[in-house]
């Protein structure tokens, strides 16, 4: 059987996107084995004669190492040298690299101690002024769990062996529901946080394995824009482009590989409207049975988006809009029609949603016990957001983030050899910028056309980016990651209809594609936290409030 072009194209994209989205996505091993300090405990560990220890390197478990770290000749005596009493640091999961002793005096032990009851260690390895490993020498039993998986310590800390960002919050939320412990973040609904487990709960905490299923969802999300596009414009070289578009995107390439629930969000909202579509094209005159499928598989994913943040709330205002504007277009009340969608949108959702706190109502830590208390949990969520007032250097308006306003600033990582290494949310500039002309194209066409398709993709960018005019909590341009792939649509589309008027606008797509790619490739390092040198970082920052 001979495979179409299109279709080796289309898997070479996809393939080469998998390869690169998995490239150092993240560290397979890390400290499994952690020891809790309570307040004023400590650790002690004994150095050998004529030491001077100058530096360390000490993991965080599953919550905050708030310690100091004295070194002394007499463990009765903690007034020797005494580094930074306040350290503390907000990244659990995270490698943590501590300098201290500028006079290069020689001490006998080093001692950890904690100034919370929550403190959490999982390892930790101590270098001379040469930067050589001393060994150490547990003075008690219980330092030895520090000292048992030696082999999991990095020479420096970066993103690829440690959490960053709002992986504070996803994979620890994770690693609690797995033990039934306390779960600190609670202010989205559980099932991101569940999917995130999964490979945890096989391969350990470490950042590969509470990454990876939102690498995965980036990459299934290729396959679900190209099914999209193909419902929407018809054409294969379209249908393409889209995919090409989203490989091709920085903030696509950056939400999907860091450990936060966003990818699942996207994946879902998308999911839920490819078989949205696929009911809306159903001819009027079939046969109910035909309808109902795609439109309780639609729901389903939407009961799924809605489950992992309530932003899906917003692709569910835009299909409630294309779905009302086509019940009235079709002047006929079909009761059993209604009542099926109902079913899809309202009690499938709902039932994936309580289903999802499952393992937090299981969970004795969490005092979810009956209705009341379930209710005053999504009460709590409601307030967290609404009430999230505080202001933060990265956050920007909602009219900003489609010109790329301000990126969201996720890592900074500085190296022994002089390289720099960050990791910024932001699109691709000719994408993002592109998109804005294409969008407009797009309204007025539909405008001019009634093209049903084009009025999809309108409510669909409308409605999942306008309602952030009405909120008044910091935002940030992450929030605009579930907008993005209807913006991205309209490129395809706008370009298929230009071409249908002259036929040459249709080698616009390998032009593009080139341009897209040539941008991507000059803002990897920014997208992807590779070290480089410091001045080529500088030179991506295109306008002031690109600062990463």
């Amino acid at each position: 059987m001979k495979i179409k072009k299109s279709t080796i194209i289309l898997i070479a994209i996809i393939v080469a996107y998998t390869v690169l989205s998995f490239y150092r996505l993240g560290s397979m091993k890390n400290p499994q084995t952690y020891y809790n300090l309570k307040n004023t405990e400590q650790l002690i560990y004994v150095l050998p004669d004529n030491t001077i220890p100058t530096r360390m390197m000490f993991y965080s478990g599953n919550d905050l190492p708030y310690i100091s770290i004295f070194l002394t000749n007499d463990i009765n005596d903690l007034n020797s040298y005494k580094y930074d009493s306040s350290y503390d640091s907000v990244y659990v999961f995270s490698w943590h690299d501590v300098s201290f002793n500028d006079d290069k005096t020689s001490y006998k032990y080093v001692v950890l101690q904690s100034y919370w009851d929550s403190t959490t260690l999982g390892e930790l390895k101590i270098y001379d002024q040469d930067n050589n490993e001393i060994k150490l020498e547990p003075f008690h039993e219980k330092e030895k769990v520090l000292l048992d998986e030696q082999d999991t310590v990095p020479t420096e800390y970066s993103y690829y062996n440690s959490s960053y960002f709002d992986e504070v919050y996803f994979p620890r939320a994770a690693y609690e529901i797995l033990n039934g412990l306390p779960v600190y973040e609670t202010v989205h609904p559980p099932l991101g946080k569940l999917i995130i487990s999964i490979p945890v709960s096989i391969l350990g905490v470490t950042p590969f394995a509470y990454r990876l299923m939102g690498n995965i969802a980036g990459i299934l999300m290729l396959i679900v824009i190209y099914a999209i596009a193909k419902e929407l414009l018809k054409k294969e070289l379209y249908a393409i482009f889209a995919v090409a578009i989203m490989a091709l995107d920085g903030m696509h390439f950056v939400q999907t590989r860091i450990g936060t629930v966003d990818s699942f969000l996207v994946l879902f909202i998308m999911a839920s409207f490819l078989f949205f579509i696929k009911y809306l094209k159903i001819p009027k005159e079939e046969k109910l049975k035909k309808k109902v499928i795609p439109l309780l598989i639609s729901g389903t994913f939407w009961g799924m988006a809605i489950s992992t943040k309530w932003t899906a709330a917003f692709a569910g205002l835009g299909m409630g809009i294309i779905y009302a504007i086509d019940f009235i277009k079709n002047k006929k009340w079909n009761i059993k029609l209604l009542l099926f969608s109902v079913l899809s949108f309202v009690i499938i959702p709902f039932t994936i949603y309580i289903l999802s706190y499952i393992p937090i109502i299981n969970n004795p830590n969490e005092g979810i016990y009956d209705i009341k208390s379930f209710i005053e949990y999504q009460q709590d969520i409601y307030n967290y957001h609404s009430g999230l007032q505080e202001g933060h250097p990265y956050s920007s308006p909602w009219y900003t983030w489609p010109i790329i306003g301000k990126p969201l600033w996720f890592y900074a990582g500085y190296f022994s050899d002089g390289k720099y290494g960050t990791i910024a949310c932001m699109g691709n500039p000719a994408i993002w910028w592109l998109s804005i002309l294409t969008a407009v194209i797009t309204l007025i066409y539909t405008a001019f056309k009634k093209n049903k398709e084009g009025l999809m993709i309108i409510i669909m960018i409308f409605a999942t980016w306008l309602p952030y005019f009405f909120i008044s909590r910091a935002m940030f341009i992450y929030h605009y990651f579930i907008t993005l792939p209807f913006m991205m649509l309209t490129i395809p589309f706008a370009i298929s209809k230009l071409a249908e008027w002259k036929n040459k606008f249709k080698y616009a797509v390998p032009v593009l594609c080139v341009i897209f790619l040539a941008m991507f490739i000059y803002f990897y390092p920014v997208y992807s936290g590779l070290p480089v040198n410091y001045r080529y970082i500088e030179q991506t920052r295109w306008f002031k409030e690109w600062f990463y």
